[in-house]
């Protein structure tokens, strides 16, 4: 099955998968080494927490669990139809306002941070999949790891290659990977600051396409 996406959907993918691997990087090194854009490992620690009986440890993964579902459900009530409009743009400001909050509040209040950070990333994920009918999602790695895998299976049984999904999947890894790195690199000069970086991208994100929904070049 191919992808057929415009031009600016791509270059918002690999954007947003750049800010997203900022943020889980931010939050992995600011927030007792866990990651905000993906819930399995957040779900892993928790169970281990209640476990030890570690009840705030444990309060506070729930928290962060919670609001990722919190800000994949304000998608929903934004986002209409899948077609890109000016609901699109609402999403993506109110996501950079989340990670701007995050970003002032960590050094005092890094809990309710790390649940703005994690709202963030539950707002993005679930407007990109819903825009794409589950084929794009930017805060998270696994499932095109297992799809390419899958894929080189089938290719080597002569099945067709969907080059531009198999692209695309490429795309979401290096973006992700060098929000990693820039991520890193910005905690260790600025501190928690560094959360402003995807903020101003994805508001960015924002400005571009409004922009091109208005026909401005």
């Amino acid at each position: 099955m191919g992808l057929e996406v415009p031009r600016s959907v791509w270059v918002g993918t690999g954007l947003l998968s750049l800010s997203a691997g900022m943020v889980n990087v931010t939050g992995y090194l600011g927030f007792a080494h866990q990651a905000l854009s993906h819930m399995t490992g957040t779900v892993s620690l928790g169970a281990v927490a209640v476990y030890q009986r570690g009840w705030t440890a444990g309060a506070q993964l729930l928290a962060v669990v919670l609001c990722f579902v919190l800000g994949a459900f304000l998608a929903g009530v934004l986002l209409r139809d899948r077609a890109l409009s000016p609901r699109y743009v609402q999403a993506l400001l109110l996501e950079a306002c989340l990670l701007a909050c995050s970003a002032l509040l960590f050094e005092e209040r890094s809990t309710l941070a790390a649940c703005l950070a994690a709202a963030a990333c539950g707002l993005q994920n679930a407007m990109t999949s819903f825009y794409s009918a589950s084929a794009i999602r930017t805060t998270h790695l696994t499932g095109f790891f297992s799809d390419l895998g899958l894929i080189a299976g089938l290719a080597i049984t002569g099945q067709p290659l969907p080059r531009k999904r198999v692209a695309m999947w490429l795309l979401v890894i290096l973006g992700f990977s060098l929000g990693g790195l820039v991520g890193a690199a910005g905690f260790h000069v600025i501190g928690f600051a560094a959360l402003l970086l995807p903020a101003l991208l994805v508001l960015g994100c924002a400005i571009g396409l409004g922009m091109q929904l208005r026909g401005i070049r």
